[in-house]
């Protein structure tokens, strides 16, 4: 089976609408620490954040897209990713549910692996995912990430334990 073509476009504000009837489905937000956006505006209001980038002076640096097929021309997920002031590298994701497991997160991560290999090269890159969260833990590791260590976490008002993945020094021939 071959990936599919997606393209990748900075988020921006006009996304929101876009995203916004998908973005309220309770089934994104079972693994990850967010609650559905509010309203529309709410909505364009953290988009326009992300679209601005970083607080200046913080010594962060946010890079966030968004997913298209290109067939429909349908936002189907987005992409972030954080060199924080320490220099750590996060990077996340967030795939629509109608288009759950159709190779969106793993085209998705493997073109942003390559991104940041010309972006930041050499450095490692971190992801955390609820241990619970079995198909995340697949998309990692079939992009070459390993896991480093588990630790406990809070979601939603419960305990639960993170998984800790890791691409040592992300290089742009590492990623296929």
């Amino acid at each position: 089976m071959h990936a599919r073509p997606f393209s990748f476009e900075p988020i921006d504000v006009r996304h929101a609408a876009e995203l916004y009837d998908a973005l309220l489905d309770e089934r994104l937000y079972r693994f990850i620490p967010e609650k559905p956006p509010r309203s529309l505006a709410s909505l364009e209001a953290v988009f326009n954040e992300f679209s601005t980038g970083a607080p200046v002076g913080s010594g962060e640096v946010w890079l966030n897209w968004v997913i298209r097929e290109p067939s429909s021309q349908s936002c189907v997920g987005m992409l972030q990713a954080t060199s924080f002031a320490n220099g750590e590298l996060w990077v996340g994701y967030k795939v629509i549910p109608a288009w759950w497991g159709r190779g969106v997160a793993t085209s998705g991560l493997t073109w942003l692996l390559g991104e940041l290999a010309l972006l930041f090269p050499g450095r490692s890159v971190f992801a955390s995912v609820d241990t619970r969260n079995l198909a995340s833990m697949r998309v990692l590791e079939k992009c070459g990430c390993t896991l480093l260590r588990q630790e406990p976490a809070a979601l939603h008002g419960e305990r639960t334990e993170d998984h800790i993945y890791c691409l040592p020094r992300v290089q742009s021939h590492a990623v296929s």
